[in-house]
């Protein structure tokens, strides 16, 4: 038999072929889960976009604007009054009022967190999955919506003001005598009402993203035909 007979095993052995063969599909399941790692980053102009993940993300937007305008309050607050450490005074009464105003402030934070990640869940169910919210289920989902930035809003920013007023300091700065008290009984009932606001909102939302999970189209046409084309990889 001549070299000519069979040239491939002149140039590859058989540990080389298999070296070269397991590269090529090395390479092959890099290149699908790159692909997949686009396709699920992009946006797509084949693909509908999420109207409540659109609606989430304005609101916590919106929400987000809400806490650092209060921040940038209370900068120019202690810029005005200098001689007075606002997070001094507020310390100094952790134990009354005061741990109202930092337990609003930082569930506030986490309120825009929550509405933000609620944003992606509906992005990830309409989008990528297919599914629509529609009836009854678009009426809850609605009601999901005021009551987290109703319902949440309105029970830390209440929070917010009665811890900081009842600290002190803004009847120290209009000279008259502390209504800690009086203010903390007159917030009660308003913040008991906004957070069952806020809880029949969450419970709502969920119902509905549960049905509509496990309900209606299990996945887009688009993405069967993008599967079967990764697929034959």
């Amino acid at each position: 038999m001549s070299r000519w007979d069979n040239p491939v095993d002149d140039f590859f052995s058989e540990e080389e072929e298999s070296r070269l063969l397991k590269k090529f599909y090395d390479y092959a399941e890099i290149e699908k889960k790159e692909s997949e790692r686009k396709r699920f980053l992009e946006v797509s102009d084949k693909k509908k976009p999420s109207p409540w993940g659109n609606r989430f993300v304005l609101s916590a937007i919106i929400q987000g604007a809400v806490i650092t305008g209060l921040t940038v309050s209370l900068i120019l607050m202690q810029a005005i009054f200098s001689e007075v450490s606002l997070i001094e005074f507020l310390s100094l009464s952790l134990d009354g009022p005061a741990k109202w105003f930092f337990f609003g402030y930082f569930m506030h934070i986490t309120l825009v967190v929550a509405i933000a990640i609620t944003a992606i869940f509906y992005n990830h169910l309409e989008s990528n999955l297919g599914k629509s919210v529609r009836g009854s289920k678009n009426k809850l989902v609605w009601i999901q919506l005021v009551g987290m930035n109703v319902g949440g809003a309105a029970t830390t920013i209440l929070l917010i003001v009665a811890g900081f007023v009842g600290t002190g300091f803004v009847s120290f700065a209009e000279g008259e005598q502390n209504q800690a008290q009086y203010l903390t009984d007159i917030v009660k009932i308003p913040v008991a009402v906004f957070a069952l606001v806020f809880a029949t909102g969450i419970i709502s939302g969920g119902i509905a993203y549960i049905t509509t999970y496990l309900g209606g189209p299990k996945i887009s046409k688009l993405k069967q035909e993008n599967q079967a084309k990764y697929d034959r990889f």
